[in-house]
């Protein structure tokens, strides 16, 4: 199966999905024509409200979680990171209505671009050395590696033919000493201040982290409490055998699985294909997995839920991992604005107060006496824009491993201790004297892979990130 009918399956069953019905099979065709990824989708014989922008939006917002899950699979994912997406739409008073969009899965680097002349695409080999050099420690690692391993067979040589030239060897290491004691004293310094600017760095967060952990809390106590409103899921309701099915399957398979199914893996999208069912409701599937995502059975025997003052939880973000995918897909929302699964106003119970409970614990100066689709609509949207992907994002900074500067320069110092005090050393006790300095072409070279080094990691630290240092 070549790259672009990978894709082409994939945009036919996330249609299938979106209009909840077979028949949409069959109705996405795909070609390649030179560098152009071309799909149709046609459009003419299902019923639905037009609006190509938002379904093509949602469709790109789909194609980029599932490429980032399946880009192992393509053959050439260069070529086929940008499409041209045709939808064929019914024509009005003999005029043709057709819409074309461009979607972009991923962007990439200048070196991987295909080239304009003859359209065609880097070797294998030239791509393992662009990526190799355009990584500037790999790059500088090579460039030191060469001299030093020369110096080194030819100080060998040296030794055996002339008297003098370990008496000279051992007056350079004497000057060597001097300049990578200054080098190892001005990284050990940065080390330092660096390591106390990040642990600064991460407390200013810590507040906002416990606030928004608390909120989101809240709102899985809310997620646990919609799903289980026996006054609400009832029999009499036509949706009431989805949320029945779905109830039944929500152990075996994941909202994950089911919203991002694997087309390349058999037994993964066997699986998925088990679990699908054309006399269902899909929106009430993907609803009942999404809150089981947010409070499953784990979170009752957290000692969260069923208390008026639930500790404070602090999320880690490997947490944040699985609770980002309702950034992704905000299915409460989808219920309550296009599908109306939800009723204008909730009839009050038990489980309805404890949301309403919740809400005023997350607006405590906006708080409200009962539950309105609204409410729930606006509070979703809340969430899914706002608190969980800033919550995200925090995490992702506080739970970070340390930086690559930091890395490097531990590194570097360590082997500067190594080769410049304990293996001469060791070599000069138990090996043999004349070869106890030949450590000093390593220590050159550390030099000099840190001032080849030294701009780029000067230049990188005086770089904001727009995704991180901004908070």
């Amino acid at each position: 199966m070549t790259d672009i009918e990978i894709v082409r399956e994939a945009i036919e069953l996330y249609i299938v999905h979106y209009f909840e019905t077979i028949e949409m099979s069959g109705t996405v065709k795909a070609q390649r024509k030179n560098s152009i990824n071309y799909i149709s989708i046609d459009l003419n014989s299902v019923q639905w409200d037009g609006d190509v922008d938002k379904l093509h939006q949602l469709l790109t917002k789909y194609l980029k979680g599932w490429v980032q899950k399946n880009l192992s699979n393509f053959d050439d994912y260069i070529a086929i990171s940008s499409l041209t997406i045709e939808y064929l739409l019914p024509e009005k008073e003999g005029t043709i209505q057709n819409q074309s969009k461009h979607l972009k899965l991923f962007y990439l680097p200048s070196y991987y671009q295909n080239k304009r002349d003859n359209n065609k695409t880097y070797s294998w080999l030239l791509h393992k050395f662009l990526s190799i050099w355009y990584n500037i420690l790999l790059r500088n690692t090579i460039i030191m590696i060469v001299p030093t391993v020369l110096l080194i067979v030819i100080s060998i040589c040296r030794i055996q033919t002339d008297s003098g030239f370990q008496e000279r060897l051992t007056k350079s290491y004497d000057y060597i000493n001097i300049a990578s004691g200054i080098i190892a004293s001005f990284v050990l310094g940065f080390l330092i201040n660096k390591v106390i600017t990040i642990r600064q760095d991460k407390l200013k967060y810590t507040r906002t982290i416990r606030r928004l952990s608390n909120k989101l809390t809240y709102f899985r106590k809310i997620c646990f409490n919609l799903t289980r409103d026996h006054n609400f899921w009832t029999k009499d309701k036509p949706f009431y055998n989805s949320y029945e099915y779905a109830n039944s399957i929500k152990s075996d398979i994941t909202f994950e699985e089911y919203f991002y199914p694997n087309y390349d893996d058999d037994i993964e999208y066997a699986k998925y294909r088990s679990f699908y069912r054309d006399d269902v409701s899909h929106s009430v599937v993907l609803l009942v997995l999404q809150l089981e995502m947010m409070a499953d059975d784990s979170f009752l025997r957290s000692g969260l839920t069923y208390t008026e003052f639930p500790s404070n939880h602090i999320y880690s973000h490997g947490e944040m991992e699985k609770f980002i995918l309702f950034s992704d897909a905000n299915q409460i929302w989808y219920c309550c604005s296009e599908v109306k699964i939800f009723p204008k106003n909730f009839q009050n119970s038990y489980y309805i107060q404890e949301i309403i409970e919740e809400y005023n614990r997350i607006y405590p100066k906006n708080k409200i006496e009962s539950l309105s689709r609204d409410n729930l609509e606006a509070i979703s949207l809340d969430f899914q824009y706002r608190i969980i992907p800033r919550l995200y994002n925090l995490t992702k900074a506080v739970d970070a491993d340390l930086p690559l500067t930091i890395k490097y320069f531990t590194t570097t110092f360590s082997l500067l201790l190594a080769f410049g005090l304990i293996i001469p050393t060791l070599t000069y006790i138990f090996i043999d004297g004349s070869y106890a300095f030949m450590s000093i072409f390593v220590v050159m070279g550390i030099i000099g892979h840190i001032l080849l080094t030294l701009k780029s990691v000067l230049v990188t630290e005086n770089s904001l990130d727009r995704k991180s240092d901004y908070l």
